[in-house]
């Protein structure tokens, strides 16, 4: 079980002074605020949706390998903080309830004492007390727990493991388990188990303070999860590149002894075409201390990515991903593209009237489809139709190389269907 966080509180002193204008909304946007200009670098994202019984939810994500933190309002100025921590380690979790703390203090909230029967409060103590001691043991006794739990299932035939990862993409890397941080063998996981002090590597952010070790720790989880190993396409990709480059800068001069990433800081410097005393400086050292092993990065291979309503895709790691406002789902670079839609349940495209159309068939374990291909010079196309029960999608390769059919077709018999796995 992870590490949670579960504050209750309510705004207290100056209630009576709040407009009658004055809705859980409003209160959210004042949070919303206040951690913007408080929590500065390390917010990662902010934004609201609706919760239960339509009451707004903020959610703030604080750390790149960290799910999101959710903080539910309601009209009567009270909240409710749930944030899971132990992906990340307990230099986290005392910067989370730091934060929350000085927020109360901002915000004059009173937060309601640990109740274990109702599982509110801070697990460790630490909110409650600023006792750091027990943060430690906690996080080492979920590594134990999550270590024992992988073992287990490996020794009954699973495969692919992975611990901390966030929801989205599944990463296919030979590793037996893993992690934000990289992959770890089952050796690793054997000596963790016994001795669970010799996993602290896992954690991106072990050390109490936000200095060197939690910016490396923070870029490397970016390197290992986030990056696309090639020249930015997106403006997305160029900013998660500079902050990455910025990062790791920022870590090192504050401390020059830590171990960087040289060979792939060296790399990103390169895809943004950044020159310089400190690119200079970074290729001599990777030059200097030649890393063993292979490359950072799990995006260098392929990826299966979890695509609206239920469906999953496997495509190259290298390829841009991006949301449109119509539903669909588009991954790319400069000379390949893959296009999803989902589509209403029993809707076919008006191509399937005309069955000639569609002369590639596929049978698959859960989805079936008929697909056309063509191939004309300068722009390949396949356009296939997939179904797994009600479920039915569209689904568009585009390729400039003949030569890369067999990548569209399986591409396209690699899609899936959550509901319908067995």
């Amino acid at each position: 079980m992870s590490l949670k966080v579960l504050l209750a509180g309510r705004r207290g002193g100056d209630v009576c002074l709040l407009s009658p204008s004055w809705s859980s909304g409003s209160w959210l946007e004042l949070v919303e605020q206040w951690f913007q200009h408080h929590a500065k670098e390390w917010l990662e994202s902010s934004r609201m949706e609706t919760g239960p019984l339509g009451a707004p939810v903020l959610k703030l994500r604080l750390h790149p390998a960290a799910g999101e933190i959710s903080i539910l309002a309601t009209s009567n100025l009270r909240m409710i903080v749930s944030a899971e921590t132990s992906a990340v380690g307990p230099g986290y979790h005392i910067f989370v309830c730091d934060l929350f703390k000085a927020l109360g203090q901002a915000l004059d909230i009173e937060w309601a004492d640990a109740n274990e029967a109702e599982r509110v409060g801070d697990p460790t103590g630490y909110f409650h007390t600023g006792d750091a001691g027990p943060v430690e043991v906690y996080m080492l006794a979920w590594l134990q727990e999550s270590v024992g739990q992988v073992l287990r299932m490996r020794s009954r035939g699973a495969a692919g493991c992975a611990m901390s990862m966030r929801f989205g993409h599944v990463f296919e890397h030979p590793g037996a388990l893993l992690t934000p941080l990289g992959p770890r063998d089952e050796r690793w996981m054997r000596r963790v188990y016994e001795d669970p002090r010799l996993g602290i590597d896992v954690f991106p952010w072990w050390k109490q303070g936000e200095g060197a070790h939690a910016r490396l720790g923070r870029a490397l989880c970016r390197l290992w999860t986030e990056v696309v190993w090639r020249p930015p396409l997106l403006d997305e990709e160029r900013r998660l590149m500079r902050k990455v480059a910025r990062t790791l800068e920022q870590a090192w001069r504050e401390d020059p002894s830590l171990t960087y990433p040289w060979r792939e800081w060296r790399e990103v410097l390169g895809y943004l075409g950044v020159g310089g005393t400190l690119a200079e400086f970074v290729h001599q050292q990777a030059e200097t201390h030649p890393a063993r092993g292979p490359s950072l990065g799990y995006r260098r291979g392929a990826v299966h990515v979890a695509l609206p309503e239920g469906w999953a895709i496997r495509i190259p790691g290298s390829l841009a991903e991006a949301h449109l406002e119509d539903g669909t789902w588009v991954a790319r670079d400069h000379r390949r593209t893959v296009r999803f839609t989902p589509l209403e349940d029993g809707a076919l495209p008006s191509m399937t009237e005309h069955p000639a159309m569609m002369e590639l068939e596929h049978h698959g374990q859960r989805v079936s489809g008929r697909a056309s291909l063509r191939k004309e010079a300068g722009e390949c196309r396949l356009t296939a139709v997939c179904s797994s029960g009600p479920h039915r999608a569209l689904c568009v390769v585009s390729f400039d190389d003949p030569e890369e059919e067999d990548w569209a077709l399986g591409t396209w018999r690699s899609l899936d269907h959550a509901s319908s796995a067995a």
